[in-house]
C-alpha cells in the first residue's frame, strides 16, 4: 500500500514536472515509478501525463523494414484465465498455455506470440481473445485453441485498447479516449459496430451493460444495442479494478491518500447504482468471482497479498482467508474442484495457491519466472539477458522459429540486473541487492549458469564492455576498469570520477572509452587501465553510443540522432543532428547501416552512405520499449523492456546475405598509414562495380583527391594523392552492394 501511495504521489509531482515538453529522462523516470502497476494502468497514466509518444518524423527516400525472425516474448505476468486443467497466462507479449492436469508436473503446451503487450486474454469456448497494448498499432487477436498445443490465429483487428471483455462473439474494449464494440462472428473479418466516448483501463460486461473502471470513477455504458452504446451512469472515484456478475458489481478503490477499499455495488438498476457494502484496507488489481467466493490479487495495507472473501451475504462480506505473496499480483483465476488458485505475479510468473483449506491458503509453486529485459549479450547463438526481477536468463536462438529459455540464474527478489557482458565461458553482470554489485558467472554449461566470483564497485554497473582481459564499467559518478584475466577472481584495477547519470551507454575503441548518460558524453583515456582519466566532457542527454573510426553515433534527447567527430578526443565536434523516432534509447552499428531503438516501440533504420550524415530510411515496430540493441552476423537483437527479446533479419536492408560469400574482404590495406602525400591501397577479391571514396574528418566526401585504381590478379590496387590537402585524419572507404570497409590515414605536413 505504501508503494501505491508513493507511485500516486510521484504521478502528482510528475504532472508539474512535465508541464514542459517531456524528454526521455522524464519518461523513463515516470515509467520506473509505474513499473509495479499493471500495464493497462501504467499506459493510461503515461498517456494522461502526455508521455505517450506521437511520432511525426517523416522517413525520407526509401522505406525499409526489418524482418522479425525470432521472438521470446516473456515479460512480467499480468493476467490469467483458464478452463478445466488449462491455464492461460498473459506475460509480456505472449500467452503461455499450460496443462495443469498433473498439478505436481505442469506442462507448458505452447506460447502464443502477439504484436504488443498483452493486457488481458479472454477464453470463450475454444476461442482465446487477446487484447494487446503498449505497441502501436494495437490489436485484438483471436485464436482457436481446440488443440492447445497448436493454437491457430483466426483473425485480428487494429484498435486502441487498455482492456477487453467478450460476450459470445462481441468483443468490448476500453481505452483512454473511447469505448468500442467489435463483432467477431466472422473472426477472419472482424468489424467495429459501435463506440462512445467513455474511457478507462479496466472493463467488465454483464447483462447488457459495460462497467468501466477509471481513476475518475466507475462508468456504466448501456450496450444492449451494440451498435449504439451510450453512457448510463457513474459512481465513485479512484477505481483500480471491476468485475460484474448478475445483480452485483465488485470494485476496488484506492486514492492518493492510500485508502484502499473493496466495494459491492447493487446493479439491478444500472442507471442508479447503490453501494451494498465495503471492506476497508482490502482489494487488488484483479477480481475473480466463483459462486459465493471472491478471489483478489494485489495488495492491502500489509503489502502484497492473495485474499479470499465470502459474499454469500452481499451486504456483509467477510474475509475467509489470505496469505502474503512474494511479489505484486496482477491477475487471478481459481478452480475450486482442483483446490487451486492461479495468480499472475509480475516477476514470479505463475504462482499457484493451494486453497484446499480456504481459511488458510498457501503459496504452493511458481513457474515461468521472468522480469524486465534491460540488457543483452550474444555469443554462439545464445542470448544472455539481464532481467530485473529474474537475474540472468539464457536463451537458445539457434532455432529462431522456436526461441527457448534454457537456463536461468536467479539471485533474490527485486535484484538489480541492468547490464550484462559475455566473453568465452563467463558472463559479467550487475547484481543486487546483496554485494558485491558486479558478479562473474560461469556459463560453461549455459543451461546451468552458476556464480563464480565478484568484485565490489562504487555503484551498480549500468553498462559494461569486455575486451580481452579487461571489463570496462560505466556507473553513476564513476568509470571503473576490472581485470577479468582470472574470471573467478575479478579485480578492480582502475577508477576515475565522472559526471552523474542515471542510465548509461558505453563504447570502447582503441585506448578510449566513450560514455554517455543523462547529462554528458565523456571520453575516458584507458591506455593505462590502472589510471583511467577523463579526456573531455560534452553536454549530452543520451543512453546509447557506438563508435567507428572517428565517428560517434548517439541517439540524443527527444527525437534526434547525433553524429560527432571524435578525431580529437579532447574536443568532440557535432557534425549532424538528424530526425529519429521519439525518445531514442540505444544504437547498434552494422556494416553500412545504423539501427536506433526507441522507447516509442520502434527500431529506426539509417543508411551511412555519408558517415557524417546518417539518412533515415525506415523503421520497424516492436512489441514494447526497445531498451538495448545488439548486432551480430546479420541479426539485430533487441532487449524489449516488458516483452523479452526480438530478433530481426537484416538482409532485407542489404547488409549481407546469409550463407553467401563475403562481397567484400575483411580488410582494406593502406600504405603508408601516415603520409605527406600519396597513399597506396589494396583490396583483395574485389573487381568491377566498387566505389572508392575519401572523406575528411567532418564526413565530407572529397572530390579533389586524385585517385587511380586497377584490377590485377583478382585484387584492386590503387593510389590516392593527398598533396595539397590540409593535414589531418582522412577515411578511405571501399563499398560494393551495400557493404563497406574503411581505413584511416593520417596526413602530415612535409618539412
Amino acid at each position: 500500500m505504501r508503494l501505491l501511495a508513493a507511485v500516486l504521489l510521484g504521478l502528482a509531482l510528475a504532472s508539474t514536472m512535465l508541464a514542459r515538453e517531456p524528454g526521455f529522462g522524464e519518461y523513463r523516470a515516470v515509467q520506473e515509478s509505474l513499473r509495479f502497476l499493471p500495464p493497462n494502468i501504467r499506459f493510461y497514466e503515461l498517456d494522461r501525463l502526455g508521455l505517450t509518444p506521437r511520432d511525426a518524423v517523416p522517413i525520407t527516400t526509401e522505406s525499409l523494414e526489418l524482418q522479425l525472425v525470432g521472438k521470446w516474448g516473456a515479460g512480467p505476468s499480468v493476467k490469467v484465465t483458464g478452463r478445466d486443467s488449462l491455464v492461460f497466462l498473459s506475460r509480456g507479449s505472449q500467452v503461455a498455455v499450460i496443462n495443469y492436469a498433473d498439478t505436481a508436473n505442469p506442462l507448458v503446451l505452447s506460447y502464443i506470440e502477439v504484436n504488443g503487450l498483452v493486457s488481458r486474454s479472454v477464453l470463450v469456448g475454444n476461442r482465446l481473445y487477446v487484447g494487446s497494448t503498449g505497441s502501436d498499432p494495437k490489436y485484438i487477436d483471436v485464436f482457436d485453441v481446440t488443440d492447445p498445443a497448436n493454437p491457430q490465429r483466426l483473425g485480428s483487428i487494429q484498435t486502441r485498447l487498455l482492456d477487453i471483455d467478450v460476450v459470445d462473439t462481441l468483443v468490448y474494449t476500453v481505452a483512454k479516449d473511447s469505448f468500442r464494440v467489435f463483432d467477431f462472428s466472422d473472426p477472419t473479418n472482424p468489424r467495429q459496430i459501435g463506440a462512445c466516448r467513455d474511457s478507462g483501463y479496466s472493463l467488465s460486461v454483464c447483462n447488457g451493460y459495460a462497467y468501466i473502471a477509471d481513476r475518475w470513477g466507475l462508468y456504466v455504458v448501456d450496450v444492449r444495442d451494440a451498435a449504439s452504446p451510450h453512457h448510463e451512469a457513474s459512481w465513485g472515484t479512484d477505481l483500480l479494478s471491476v468485475k460484474a456478475r448478475g445483480t452485483i458489481c465488485c470494485v476496488t478503490t484506492s486514492d492518493i491518500e492510500s485508502r484502499l477499499a473493496f466495494h459491492i455495488l447493487d446493479i439491478r438498476q444500472p442507471s442508479s447504482i447503490a453501494q451494498l457494502s465495503s471492506i476497508d484496507s482490502c482489494g487488488g488489481y484483479d477480481i475473480y468471482l466463483d459462486g459465493p467466493l471472491v478471489f483478489l490479487s494485489g495488495f492491502d495495507t500489509d503489502g502484497h497479498v492473495f485474499r479470499i472473501l465470502n459474499i454469500s451475504d452481499s451486504t456483509h462480506p467477510s474475509t475467509v482467508g489470505s496469505c502474503p505473496t512474494t511479489h505484486t499480483h496482477f491477475g487471478v483465476w481459481a478452480r475450486l474442484e482442483a483446490l487451486r488458485a492461479y495468480v499472475a505475479d509480475n516477476f514470479e510468473g505463475l504462482s499457484v495457491v493451494d486453497i484446499a483449506n480456504l481459511a488458510a491458503p498457501r503459496l504452493d509453486t511458481t513457474m515461468l519466472k521472468t522480469g524486465i529485459s534491460y540488457d543483452l549479450s550474444v555469443q554462439d547463438s545464445l542470448c544472455y539477458v539481464a532481467s530485473d526481477g529474474a537475474g540472468l536468463i539464457v536463451l537458445d536462438a539457434s532455432n529462431l522459429a522456436q526461441m527457448s529459455q534454457i537456463g536461468i540464474l536467479d539471485s533474490t527478489r527485486d535484484m538489480v540486473a541492468r547490464s550484462v557482458a559475455v566473453q568465452d565461458s563467463f558472463a559479467y553482470m550487475s547484481w543486487g541487492p546483496a554485494r558485491p554489485w558486479l558478479r562473474s558467472i560461469s556459463i560453461a554449461d549455459p543451461a546451468k549458469p552458476t556464480k563464480a566470483g565478484g568484485v565490489g564497485t562504487f555503484d551498480f554497473p549500468a553498462a559494461m564492455v569486455v575486451r580481452d582481459t579487461l571489463l570496462y564499467v560505466a556507473q553513476a559518478y564513476r568509470f571503473q576498469v576490472v581485470n577479468v584475466a582470472r574470471p573467478r577472481q575479478p579485480m578492480l584495477v582502475g577508477s576515475c570520477v565522472t559526471m552523474d547519470g542515471t542510465e548509461f551507454g558505453l563504447a570502447i575503441q582503441d585506448s578510449l572509452a566513450y560514455m554517455v548518460s543523462f547529462g554528458s558524453l565523456q571520453i575516458v583515456n584507458v591506455a593505462r587501465p590502472s589510471s583511467p582519466f577523463v579526456v573531455s566532457t560534452t553536454k549530452c542527454n543520451a543512453t546509447g553510443i557506438v563508435v567507428r573510426d572517428t565517428f560517434a553515433y548517439i541517439p540524443y534527447a527527444h527525437d534526434t540522432l547525433w553524429t560527432f567527430s571524435v578525431a580529437n578526443p579532447a574536443n568532440p565536434r557535432l557534425l549532424s543532428a538528424v530526425p529519429a523516432s521519439v525518445w531514442p534509447k540505444d544504437v547498434a552499428l552494422a556494416e553500412s547501416m545504423l539501427f536506433v531503438g526507441t522507447v516509442d516501440n520502434h527500431v529506426d533504420i539509417f543508411k551511412l552512405d555519408n558517415p557524417a550524415q546518417p539518412l533515415r530510411v525506415g523503421r520497424v515496430t516492436a512489441a514494447g520499449d526497445v531498451n538495448r540493441l545488439w548486432y551480430d552476423d546479420s541479426k539485430l537483437y533487441a532487449a524489449i523492456w516488458d516483452a523479452g527479446v526480438a530478433i530481426y533479419e537484416t538482409t532485407s536492408v542489404a547488409i549481407c546475405e546469409p550463407g553467401a560469400p563475403q562481397r567484400l574482404p575483411p580488410a582494406l590495406t593502406v600504405s603508408p598509414s601516415i603520409s605527406t602525400g600519396t597513399v597506396r591501397f589494396a583490396v583483395n577479391g574485389v573487381a568491377q562495380g566498387t566505389d572508392i571514396s575519401v572523406f575528411d574528418i567532418s564526413g565530407m566526401r572529397l572530390k579533389n583527391a586524385p585517385m587511380r585504381a586497377q584490377t590485377k590478379g583478382g585484387a584492386l590496387h590503387g593510389e590516392i594523392g593527398f598533396a595539397g590537402l590540409p593535414a589531418g585524419v582522412y577515411i578511405i572507404r571501399v563499398s560494393k552492394e551495400g557493404t563497406s570497409i574503411t581505413a584511416k590515414v593520417v596526413i602530415t605536413k612535409g618539412r
